[in-house]
């Protein structure tokens, strides 16, 4: 596995090129942290701008998809796959996550978290971030939300805020040069993917328990790190440019199960809904793909109309 990880963004995105070598050197997108939280604007009243949704769009389940082409997060009615409202307003979007009640966080590289209620245009919640956040997890126990850093090697390998709020706690691992993406089980217990220093794909826990990280390499042929996401018995972890996603047992990071995303090359932060998982797709001109979990196979379902698709969440009506 080659030890260069290659990041590029065009219409207006940032370009991220990060060497991970023998020696260390390190990588950080040298972004200034964003503008100060502001606080939960549920009941504020604040203009929606250019951001719309149909006005029957709370009604019912909705799939939030990032587009780093437009820079737009498209929302869909789930599982029918109708476009129903499109959210802007980013520097630079990135993953994707949701909780238990509904709420979507929305990952800018290039500023604040967003955090907007199911169908909401106007964002409740902003956090600030620094260095460049990537993925993110809610934790269903306690609510705390856990945001990754593909400079991680100098702005902490996460960044957990809790109950979704104010400043973060930063967690650091010298071994750790950058982190993709995450997820809670549903203990508390937190895995993520990312890079050591070595330019190896790492697989990391964070107990609930504490005692800091513990850090293994991947267990199966990798290349760049993929969607994280437990799916209730094992640990799912994507891998983009191949198609797998491994179910990983998550103490020991060992391989359980291996399913194949049929022309799912380039998924990379997906979302699994039941027996759905939900993977945007760069492949055939930027699609987003349904297919049975975890028994992979061709996609059962392809929404299409994206330029760069790349994360992914289901929000739940409540």
């Amino acid at each position: 596995m080659g030890a260069m990880n290659g990041h590029l963004r065009t219409s207006g995105h940032v370009l991220l090129l990060c060497a991970a070598a023998a020696i260390g050197a390190g990588c950080s997108a040298g972004f200034s942290s964003s503008p100060a939280a502001l606080p939960d604007a549920r009941s504020a009243g604040v203009a929606a701008g250019p951001s719309w949704t149909s006005a029957d769009a709370k009604g019912g389940s909705l799939l939030y998809v990032s587009d780093l082409g437009t820079n737009l997060v498209n929302v869909y009615t789930y599982p029918g796959g109708t476009l129903t409202g499109k959210l802007s307003g980013f520097g630079s979007v990135a993953g994707l996550c949701s909780d238990k009640a509904g709420d979507v966080f929305v990952v800018d590289e290039a500023g604040p978290v967003q955090m907007f209620a199911h169908g909401g245009t106007t964002p409740l919640r902003k956090l600030d971030t620094a260095g460049a956040p990537y993925g993110c997890a809610v934790d269903p126990v306690s609510g705390n939300l856990a945001l990754t850093n593909l400079s991680s090697y100098s702005n902490g390998a996460i960044n957990i805020y809790a109950k979704a709020k104010g400043k973060p706690k930063t967690y650091i691992d010298k071994s750790i040069d950058s982190t993709y993406f995450c997820g809670y089980d549903g203990s508390g217990n937190l895995y993520i993917d990312g890079w050591n220093r070595y330019g190896e794909l790492v697989f990391i826990e964070l107990p609930k328990r504490g005692g800091g990280f513990h850090v293994t390499k991947m267990q199966a042929d990798a290349n760049t790190p993929g969607g994280v996401q437990f799916d209730g018995k094992y640990v799912a972890v994507g891998v983009k440019g191949t198609g797998l996603v491994y179910g990983l047992n998550g103490p020991t990071g060992k391989v359980a199960q291996t399913i194949t995303l049929k022309s799912g090359t380039d998924v990379q932060q997906f979302w699994i809904a039941g027996a759905s998982l939900i993977g945007p797709n760069e492949e055939n001109g930027g699609t987003v793909g349904y297919w049975h979990y975890p028994a992979g196979g061709s996609p059962s379902k392809t929404i299409g109309g994206l330029t760069y698709p790349f994360g992914a969440t289901v929000s739940a009506a409540k």
